[in-house]
């Protein structure tokens, strides 16, 4: 009897692991799952598993890294929109944290609906600041190729 696996294969405790939930998501391999799956899905996953504390250091940390590289590097512009990005996830996990915990209250419609409308707009915000940093970074590796 050998206990021996070729490249490639997996295990019966491997393929269990890869269909295991990830933040309330449950990520599977069927086509009807990969559809409901997207980054967005997975950065909220991943922003609600993580502590108060690590979400402001993570909003306030990428937000002093982008102003500092904005006004002390200019040459350095997509990588101070890859900290924006970062800060604006981290805002995101924190008006989402607020929204959690206003939802338990019955006088504050009006204010988890103010709250929604920034968390989208953090949402919005990090989303063009990662394609900034993208087509930034692209532009520079490349020799200014956007003339």
């Amino acid at each position: 009897m050998s206990t021996h696996l070729d490249i490639g294969e997996t295990t019966d405790h491997e393929r269990d692991d890869e269909e295991r939930d990830v933040g309330g998501e449950q990520l599977g391999t069927s086509d009807v799952e990969d559809e409901e799956t997207n980054v967005f899905r997975v950065l909220g996953a991943q922003a609600r598993t993580r502590s108060m504390a690590q979400l402001w250091v993570v909003a306030l940390g990428g937000a002093v890294d982008a102003g500092l590289l904005w006004w002390r590097h200019p040459m350095l512009t997509w990588l101070a929109a890859g900290c924006a990005a970062v800060a604006a996830y981290g805002t995101w996990g924190l008006l989402d944290r607020a929204i959690e915990s206003r939802s338990t209250e019955p006088d504050a419609p009006r204010e988890t609906l103010a709250i929604e409308g920034l968390r989208d707009l953090a949402a919005i915000a990090g989303t063009a600041a990662a394609l900034w940093a993208v087509l930034s970074f692209m532009a520079v590796a490349l020799g200014n190729w956007n003339h």
